[in-house]
């Protein structure tokens, strides 16, 4: 087996999980962007989550929206700056995040990569090869639950007031009050799949 086909092969079988950045990963600036390191703020357990995630075979695809650059308030280079100290704090903490896909435009450009438009999923899923239906998206807001939703991806909404009742928010897709708990939640809902596809080959035995 070639080395190219090693790799394909490597990420058939490598499972995915597609998280936004800001809101979910780190703390959103209020009123405006993440525009240096030093404004860049884990969010609590974030660290904690990828690790987990990374223990239980995921690897992090992050979609983001960063209109800062579009807008000219934020250089691509700062940005990628800013992606590789996360990036690096990332693993050095034992998560795993495979790539980063920023949608840098305006929303008036019209693109079809700016979330809610799932231009971002589909790349990441020609380029990663997973498969949607088994592919979480992990986002804060509307738009995230609408990209996924395009790409065919079951989606789990960060609330921080997820269980406080009658303030929830209508969706249909799971709900979380943070990284961890959506991390803890797609390791349950693996275990179970795996015991239902053991289950399945004990029943086809003869």
């Amino acid at each position: 087996m070639g080395r190219e086909d090693w790799r394909a092969l490597h990420k058939r079988q490598q499972r995915y999980i597609l998280l936004d950045r800001d809101g979910v990963i780190n703390r959103r600036i209020a009123g405006g962007h993440v525009r240096s390191w030093e404004q860049f703020e884990f969010l609590p357990r974030a660290l904690q989550a990828l690790r987990l995630l990374t223990e239980n075979g995921y690897a992090g695809l992050v979609i983001s929206n960063q209109a800062c650059v579009g807008k000219g308030l934020l250089p691509s280079s700062e940005l990628a700056a800013i992606t590789r100290r996360f990036l690096l704090e990332v693993a050095l903490s034992g998560g795993n995040i495979a790539e980063v896909y920023y949608c840098k435009h305006r929303v008036e450009d019209q693109c079809n990569c700016r979330k809610p438009q799932p231009g971002l999923l589909i790349r990441a899923r020609v380029e990663y090869r997973y498969l949607p239906e088994e592919t979480y998206f992990v986002g804060d807001s509307q738009s995230d639950m609408a990209a996924a939703d395009a790409a065919g991806c079951p989606s789990i909404l960060i609330q921080r007031d997820a269980f406080l009742g009658s303030d929830a928010r209508c969706t249909s897709s799971l709900v979380a009050s943070n990284l961890y708990d959506a991390a803890e939640m797609i390791v349950a809902m693996q275990s179970i799949r795996g015991m239902e596809h053991a289950l399945v080959r004990c029943d086809d035995s003869p």
